[in-house]
């Protein structure tokens, strides 16, 4: 996998692992909600470049890279998209195709049952976008094999997503949603630590989380 660099919320920067071949990618512990826009431009127009490239598939139960832990398939929605990626059960990171990248920034919507009508009068069978197995479009509006739905990359809504993650990074807006989360777990670590040093008959405060 490569691993180029990008930028990341106030000023920082995160690399993030790229697999061209097999269109996956891996976000190390919080760096898929750190992204910044520009970020997110530059990584999805960096694998769809290279969509010419021969396609092969990936692991049906993938590990982690960093500890080797089979990864927990989950779900997730983005307004009103589903979207599906696999996370390391001790909080390495997350490995996601690029596809569901695109599903869980808004790139993609679902066909209507128009659409749908209309792509099985003119093709039979298609590849599915997300793990490359064929759908057969007259039985099937999922894969069969990773039960993905049919979607459609519309140029519509690429160019109002692209729209709005130009804006939001002209304006620069640094609002980082997992900084409450890390300076209460950085407290508790450290309020854990005094508490288990000699002498010490303090216990670590509880720390209730608010979103």
């Amino acid at each position: 996998m490569d691993a180029p660099s990008f930028e990341r919320l106030y000023g920082r920067r995160l690399t993030i692992d790229v697999c061209h071949h097999c269109q996956c990618l891996w976000f190390d512990d919080q760096e898929f909600l750190q992204m910044t826009p520009g970020a997110t431009l530059q990584l999805v127009a960096s694998v769809a470049e290279d969509k010419a490239l021969a396609r092969q598939p990936w692991a049906a139960a993938p590990r982690c890279p960093r500890c080797s832990r089979p990864l927990a398939e989950t779900h997730d929605l983005q307004r009103s998209t589903r979207f599906t990626y696999y996370r390391c059960p001790a909080g390495d990171g997350r490995f996601i195709t690029y596809y569901q990248f695109l599903r869980a920034k808004n790139f993609v919507r679902p066909l209507s049952e128009e659409e749908v009508r209309e792509l099985r009068a003119r093709i039979q069978q298609i590849n599915c976008a997300n793990c490359g197995g064929p759908v057969n479009i007259e039985r099937n509006a999922v894969c069969a094999f990773c039960r993905t739905p049919l979607a459609i990359i519309d140029p519509d809504q690429v160019r109002k997503t692209i729209e709005q993650l130009k804006e939001a990074a002209v304006e620069k807006q640094g609002v980082d949603a997992t900084l409450p989360v890390s300076l209460a777990m950085e407290r508790l670590r450290a309020e854990r630590a005094f508490a288990d040093s000699p002498g010490s008959t303090r216990r670590p405060a509880a720390v209730d989380l608010l979103f």
